[in-house]
């Protein structure tokens, strides 16, 4: 751990205290030296500190973690408790990971907060809502709590009972009063759902993820980029990116895959890791076309744009929402989408457009899109050409987002807050 002592001389803009979920910077991958995914984290450290703020990162402890070599960034430690407990029951972890975090992780934050003389505490997540709160209370310190998605609290159709048991620890965590709340807009409309549960409209910053736009401009050559991974040059390419968990629904793809292939060739590609890909492995040998169907594994982020090269249509499948990162990179590439009809998947994937919606959870029509626009070159260029207009006209650069948070952090840097706690309640 880095000495959590103050240093003497004051950073040119302000010292900030982020507490974290994540060990290290945040991945979509299973190993810490392979940087799959976006890490937002990374783009954060590295424009604040150009800009003149120190930063302190309070994270899980781990034999993994690296510690940065910035002078300008520090980061601290508390007991990781997560790997321990993970084996537990969904049913008992939900509750108890929330009730350690506050025992275990806040007192720390307040120490570190007062021994650092911070100006701004942000928490990621929703479990870091009670110590930014406390520091707000105990300290005067603004608070931030900075939310990657709202998960199923954008699922307001629900009948009530359902909704509070599939939300109840991120319901209670908006009842901590904070100064601002940032929503990044991973398509499932994080700032409408934030209002409607009570928070004021001036502290929701609702703001859309940041995208490596320059990629809309790039030219990669297919034939090598097939040969590089290495995949069929005869044959279309179908592309599914992301982690291989339950709620991104990876095995509709195989069920599509079974459905296509009883119609043309081609060759479907899961791209990213997670413990649904042994399921899919099993299914897809189960349903006769695990030759047809591909397992990559991990593909680092700065490889996604060759990987695009290689196919002719993206799809997307998650229960939340479609679009999100790897949607919109997929555009960026010139890749047409087709998508199940989640959250705000419509917003980016234009029916007809940029690629297909279809009715959520319908495998059928599903593979009826993917086989349609296989046997439609035509359509396919279209549609590809009208994926990189929109996203260029669009997407957010991350020079753009970091700025847009930057702005609400530095309205906060100097505030300070009531330190006796009035006005606040839970």
């Amino acid at each position: 751990m880095n000495d959590p002592r103050r240093s003497e001389a004051r950073p040119a803009k302000g010292r900030i205290l982020v507490v974290s979920l994540w060990e290290t910077m945040w991945s979509l991958g299973v190993d810490a030296d392979v940087k799959a995914g976006v890490s937002d984290d990374e783009h954060f450290v590295e424009r604040f500190t150009r800009a003149g703020y120190e930063l302190h990162f309070l994270r899980p402890a781990s034999r993994r973690a690296h510690t940065a070599s910035d002078p300008r960034v520090r980061t601290h430690h508390y007991p990781n408790f997560f790997p321990p407990t993970s084996r537990l029951p969904t049913w008992i972890r939900r509750p108890l990971w929330p009730l350690l975090y506050v025992i275990v992780v806040t007192p720390r934050v307040l120490r570190l907060a007062r021994e650092l003389r911070v100006d701004v505490v942000l928490g990621h997540t929703y479990y870091a809502a009670p110590a930014t709160w406390w520091c707000r209370k105990r300290l005067g310190i603004p608070g931030v709590v900075k939310l990657f998605g709202v998960m199923d609290l954008v699922h307001t159709e629900w009948p009530p009972l359902k909704y509070l048991f599939k939300n109840v620890e991120q319901l209670y965590a908006l009842k901590y009063d904070q100064d601002a709340w940032i929503v990044l807009d991973d398509g499932t409309r994080g700032g409408e759902i934030l209002r409607a549960r009570g928070i004021p409209a001036e502290k929701v910053h609702f703001l859309p993820n940041g995208l490596d736009v320059e990629w809309a401009d790039l030219s990669i050559d297919r034939a090598q980029a097939r040969t590089r991974y290495p995949l069929p040059s005869d044959r279309p390419v179908v592309l599914f990116l992301a982690r291989l968990v339950p709620s991104k629904r990876p095995r509709d793809f195989v069920l599509a895959a079974k459905q296509v292939l009883k119609q043309r060739p081609a060759c479907f590609v899961f791209a990213g890791d997670g413990f649904e890909r042994e399921a899919c492995e099993r299914l897809a040998n189960e349903m006769g076309v695990a030759n047809e169907v591909r397992f990559l594994g991990v593909v680092p982020h700065a490889d996604v744009p060759a990987l695009m090269a290689t196919a002719d249509l993206f799809v997307s499948t998650s229960r939340l929402t479609n679009r999100a990162l790897p949607t919109c990179e997929a555009m960026l590439c010139g890749v047409p989408v087709v998508a199940y009809d989640t959250g705000d998947t419509r917003t980016v994937v234009r029916d007809g457009e940029t690629g297909a919606v279809v009715p959520d959870g319908d495998v059928d029509a599903l593979a009826n899109a993917i086989a349609t626009l296989l046997d439609d070159n035509h359509e396919r260029t279209r549609m590809s050409a009208n994926a990189r207009n929109v996203a260029r006209a669009t997407f957010t650069s991350w020079d753009d987002r970091i700025r847009m948070e930057m702005e609400i952090i530095e309205r906060l840097v100097g505030k300070r807050c009531p330190a006796d706690g009035e006005g606040n309640s839970v």
